[in-house]
């Protein structure tokens, strides 16, 4: 009979062991790219693109990125079992509903242990610049590069030359030849011939693809 009460009691307490899942998820938010145009009024550079080309790119590249091995080394997360997953503004509401993303989308990756990718495009007159900004889960730098055009300018110079040449019969005593005559009136003022800065898809695309070869992930 005391052995049956004694087995009640410790069958009452509860049990103080918590399981917990890590996951082994790595993910990435990466925002619509954004175009900064500080260019004249009068001058009109080509600055249209997707949007979610960056996205896009970061996705088909994502395979290159690599993550600790444990051994000192880097491999590709595919063979060190941890699934990489990539989202934007239009895919993120489906994984994480917790967080405005499109207000605050550097702090909403921060609170949900994200890395963020942040790209910028910045314009003048004479150059274009694409940046790419890698963030890790503590809002800190880890990767910056960045993709540059510059304005081309030429210049023509306008002088014309007349060349006239003569050929002069020989004479009595023999004698004759020609005799080249070189004309060369005031020179006018230069031509300047601009080779407009544009932004292409292939700019976005080698910027991210230079990228993820770079992101080297270090898992506790």
């Amino acid at each position: 009979m005391l052995w049956l009460l004694t087995s009640l009691l410790f069958a009452q307490e509860p049990s103080m062991t918590m399981v917990v899942e890590a996951s082994s998820d790595i993910e990435f938010f990466v925002a619509p790219i954004k175009v900064h145009d500080y260019t004249s009024e009068d001058i009109t550079i080509e600055t249209v693109i997707d949007k979610d080309a960056a996205f896009t790119y970061l996705g088909s590249y994502i395979r290159n990125i690599k993550v600790s091995n444990g051994r000192g080394g880097y491999e590709p997360a595919s063979l060190t079992g941890n699934e990489v997953k990539v989202y934007n503004e239009r895919t993120i509401k489906y994984a994480w509903e917790d967080c405005n993303y499109k207000r605050d989308p550097l702090g909403c990756s921060v609170k949900n242990s994200h890395y963020y990718l942040e790209t910028i495009v910045t314009v003048d007159d004479n150059q274009l610049v694409v940046k790419a900004t890698l963030y890790d889960p503590e809002a800190q730098v880890v990767i910056s590069s960045s993709r540059a055009n510059d304005k081309i300018i030429r210049w023509i110079r306008q002088q014309e030359i007349t060349i006239r040449q003569e050929q002069q019969r020989p004479g009595l005593l023999g004698g004759g030849g020609s005799a080249t005559t070189i004309h060369k009136p005031k020179e006018e003022m230069p031509l300047k011939w601009e080779i407009p800065h544009t932004l292409t898809n292939r700019m976005v695309q080698q910027l991210i693809l230079g990228t993820s070869a770079s992101i080297k992930i270090d898992l506790d």
